[in-house]
């Protein structure tokens, strides 16, 4: 039997309205969308498909559609610790995710309201979203930290929409993290330039409370970061033979503690 999930929206009135069940779906979606990239880091999305649909209270069932059951896992795991009310971020849950578990709160305001939404994993109920989604969420967002600094990675998935934003791969926590830059054509011109490269950005870096790097704004610098092959190897540290040495990215990950994750 296929891994799936299953969202039951349970309405405030007698009946779901078309309104609330589309909103919902909407919802449901980026969910899928965002914590898909997270784990998988394809921009064009992995295909889910509604598996099951039922109609008294609305009740939709999605799988992805290769048989993905680590995003399955780390959907429901994720939601129902943000639901118990955590101060850490799920893994694969960064700040966009939060973000549209946050814009959730909408499907409970106004006549067409959901009073709960039931989520299960293969027929187990693993969590219920309801009306306060939007200040647990937040609770995670409110709980890290900042400060000045710069983040090495690969830029992808660049949005110029409302706020210009790109997405950097940390090399070192491996976590995409969502650069804010500003709205004028030499900085779009600038990041069109460096899509798919190594870059360096510097600003302010603003993390989890466990120390995985969220986001970055207030952009002083964005370099092109690729090591020139025709450059001899600086190697990081000063003692033979040590981690340090041999692959300073894990190193570092094992300083911070990443790799026990």
């Amino acid at each position: 039997m296929a891994e799936a999930l299953t969202f039951a929206i349970n309405p405030d009135a007698q009946a779901a309205s078309v309104d609330l069940f589309f909103k919902a779906l909407g919802d449901i979606r980026r969910l899928l969308r965002d914590v898909d990239y997270a784990i998988h880091r394809e921009r064009s999305g992995r295909r889910w498909i509604i598996s099951e649909l039922h109609s008294s209270s609305p009740t939709i069932t999605v799988e992805p559609l290769l048989g993905d059951q680590e995003s399955i896992q780390a959907i429901a795991v994720g939601i129902r610790a943000v639901t118990l009310g955590t101060y850490q971020p799920p893994e694969y849950f960064t700040e966009q995710v939060l973000e549209d578990l946050k814009r959730m709160r909408r499907l409970f305001t106004g006549r067409d309201r959901a009073r709960s939404i039931f989520v299960s994993r293969n027929n187990e109920q693993a969590a219920t979203i309801r009306e306060d989604i939007s200040a647990k969420a937040s609770r995670i967002l409110a709980s890290g930290f900042w400060n000045l600094g710069s983040l090495e990675g690969t830029l992808e998935a660049i949005n110029v929409h409302g706020v210009p934003t790109f997405t950097i791969w940390d090399r070192v926590s491996r976590a995409p993290v969502r650069c804010s830059f500003p709205n004028d054509i030499s900085w779009k011109e600038h990041v069109k330039e460096l899509l798919e490269k190594r870059v360096r950005v510097a600003g302010r870096i603003r993390y989890f409370v466990n120390g995985i790097p969220r986001s970055i704004g207030d952009l002083s610098e964005l370099q092109d970061a690729t090591p020139d092959p025709n450059l001899p190897k600086a190697e990081f540290g000063s003692i033979p033979d040590q981690e340090a040495a041999r692959d300073p990215v894990a190193f570092l990950r094992s300083v911070r503690g990443l790799d026990k994750e």
